[in-house]
């Protein structure tokens, strides 16, 4: 991957525009251990390839954050789905989160708190 590779984050309960609003001020984006159908109890930050998908409308985009980062996510995940995870270069873990360094390049969400 390449450091102009888009990721995102969409809406949720845990990606509110609360957190949003801290990403854009810190230029961060932490996650904690996956609570999903990954369940693990390694933080790990979660976010999905390219940019936010159209709704079903196919003229409004979802709700949410977008991102390039220099870190190479995990190897060996389902299709679309990145993790970042483990003390290494780009990747820091405190506090119980994994932490990755971004540059912010467009969010939606920041009205819906």
């Amino acid at each position: 991957m390449t450091e102009e590779q888009i990721y995102h984050r969409k809406k949720s309960d845990s990606q509110t525009a609360a957190i949003a609003r801290l990403q854009i001020e810190t230029q961060e984006i932490w996650g904690g251990p996956c609570r999903n159908f990954m369940y693990s109890d390694i933080p790990k930050v979660k976010a999905y390839l390219n940019k936010l998908p159209m709704k079903k409308d196919l003229v409004t985009q979802e709700r949410g954050i977008e991102f390039t980062t220099k870190a190479e996510p995990d190897r060996g995940l389902p299709r679309g789905l990145i993790l970042w995870s483990g003390n290494r270069e780009g990747v820091i873990t405190e506090d119980e989160y994994a932490k990755i360094k971004v540059e912010i390049k467009f969010c939606n969400q920041l009205d819906d708190d």
